[in-house]
């Protein structure tokens, strides 16, 4: 059963920097989180009232105050095992039908977010009034392939949470404040404008933002202490194996990873650090009882979007290709050329195009699946980067978690052909890759979507960062170099993370 979402709102002088405004709304807590998207797009969660969370076929949905219960006791779920006043647990079975597009459709552990969605319906003209926020791990792919035992996990399937105070600002700064409520009387409309008041005055005077402090400018910083899960010579070790799979056919390229940890005392304030460094990237800031997630992704993983025939276009960006930017325009121009003309990376790109093609045809409408740009340079604060966009049109009875689960997890974190790939490194990992090459960001009641890869990231608890980086191995690749390459993408993002 529906309940529509009341929401109060209320705009905000622009200009707000959203940093500062997620601090002021509680930002660093359980339950809150800032998604900034390339195109200027800021979600900034201050409330969630449901927390949603994923194991393998297992689907938990607590509620985290007295909204949350009232969207729980109006949900119509598939599969619940166990219903409560403050959680429903649902439980899926895996799929055994050999038919890809039957393991695709058939009920899996995102139609639990799916139902908690539609529940929820928010009133004409408040696109994000009914929103899930949150991170789809890199396992959650693996729902319905048969992939190898592997040790268990340390991070969910999948996190999101359903905010019921939101605070939005728009690609030109305009800003609205939004608190909903779902329950069915009065003190549930109430409490929302309570909360709304709270937030107004919390907002009328934030903070700024801390920056890096004494004026250091963003990068990485002197003594920085790093420790691998996986030793340079075992690395090296890992990746000669895999070449030796891509002599035997078995894959034409495939993305190995190792995990570095180093100290982050205050997330937060390595967020801040982080902003400056990557303005250009999409960047997060999830923060959950017991763990943090933040980073800075230049890569789109799936967005949805108005347009089409059906009015809902399925996009996937892939990238491959990275050069570091030039200290002057011609220097610049000369490291482009460089990068349109290196045949290797032009080869691993085009791998991924195909990849991405694959996956946006299992949902698209026949004959709307196009590459729509190819091989345009992208360029950011500090590398430019080869970029494709693949397009097409989402078929009619077919939703943002169908495209989500077609097209998780992408390439370039794993490699092709993908499933294989998937297989290889499920068996050759020390470790699950937890959050690192799924995708985080949101999934709104309208049906749009934004999702980032989540790579240039860092997993915080208990005040070390987890930063995983990885290689794309290919026939002609160098062990070492693909170890360097691990290194120096985690010192980077480590130096700016550390205190």
């Amino acid at each position: 059963m529906k309940v529509e979402a009341r929401v109060l709102a209320r705009r905000l002088p622009a200009g707000l920097d959203p940093l500062a405004a997620y601090r002021a709304l509680g930002g660093g807590t359980a339950g809150t989180g800032l998604f900034e998207a390339p195109d200027g797009q800021r979600l900034i969660m201050g409330r969630a009232c449901v927390r949603a969370e994923a194991h393998g076929g297992s689907v938990a949905l607590d509620a985290l105050n007295a909204n949350g219960e009232a969207l729980l006791a109006s949900l119509d779920a598939p599969c619940v095992s166990e219903r409560r006043a403050d959680r429903l647990l649902l439980t899926f079975a895996r799929p055994r039908s050999e038919d890809a597009s039957e393991r695709l459709l058939g009920p899996q552990p995102l139609h639990a977010l799916r139902a908690l969605l539609d529940a929820a319906a928010a009133p004409r003209g408040e696109p994000f009034g009914a929103l899930l926020l949150g991170v789809a791990g890199f396992d959650l792919a693996a729902w319905g392939e048969d992939l190898p035992a592997a040790p268990a996990p340390d991070f969910p399937d999948f996190v999101f949470f359903v905010p019921d105070t939101l605070l939005t600002i728009a690609p030109g700064g305009a800003a609205r404040l939004l608190c909903t409520a779902f329950g069915p009387d009065e003190r549930h409309v109430n409490d929302a404008a309570r909360r709304l008041e709270e937030g107004l005055a919390a907002l009328a005077n934030p903070m700024p933002a801390e920056h890096t402090s004494s004026g250091e400018r963003p990068g990485a910083r002197a003594g920085t202490a790093f420790e691998p899960d996986l030793s340079d010579p075992d690395f090296i070790a890992l990746v000669a194996r895999l070449k030796q799979e891509i002599a035997a056919g078995e894959v034409y390229q495939i993305v190995p990873s190792r995990t570095f940890t180093g100290p982050c005392p205050d997330p937060l304030a390595a967020y801040a650090r982080l902003r400056l460094a990557e303005p250009a990237s999409y960047r997060f800031f999830l923060a959950d009882s017991g763990w943090t997630l933040l980073g800075a992704s230049p890569e789109t993983s799936v967005r949805l979007s108005p347009g089409g025939p059906s009015g809902r276009t399925v996009e996937v960006k892939p990238i491959a290709g990275t050069r570091p930017r030039g200290a002057s325009p011609d220097a610049d121009d000369r490291l482009e050329a460089e990068m349109r003309l290196d045949g290797k990376e032009l080869a691993e790109h085009m791998m991924l195009v195909d990849l991405a093609r694959n996956d946006v045809a299992r949902v698209s409408l026949p004959g709307t699946r196009r590459v729509a740009k190819l091989l345009t340079v992208e360029r950011f604060a500090r590398v430019m980067h080869l970029v494709s966009s693949v397009t097409g049109t989402l078929r009619p009875g077919l939703d943002a978690f169908d495209a989500l689960a077609a097209c998780l997890n992408v390439g370039t974190l794993v490699g092709a052909p993908k499933i294989r790939a998937m297989q290889l490194l499920r068996a050759a990992e020390a470790r699950r890759r937890g959050p690192y090459g799924g995708a985080i960001g949101w999934i709104g009641g309208d049906g749009r979507m934004d999702t980032a890869v989540v790579i240039r990231s860092a997993l915080v608890r208990d005040g070390l960062a987890e930063v995983r980086s990885g290689a794309g191995v290919v026939h002609d690749s160098v062990p070492q170099a693909e170890a360097d390459e691990t290194r120096a993408k985690a010192s980077a993002l480590l130096g700016v993370l550390g205190a």
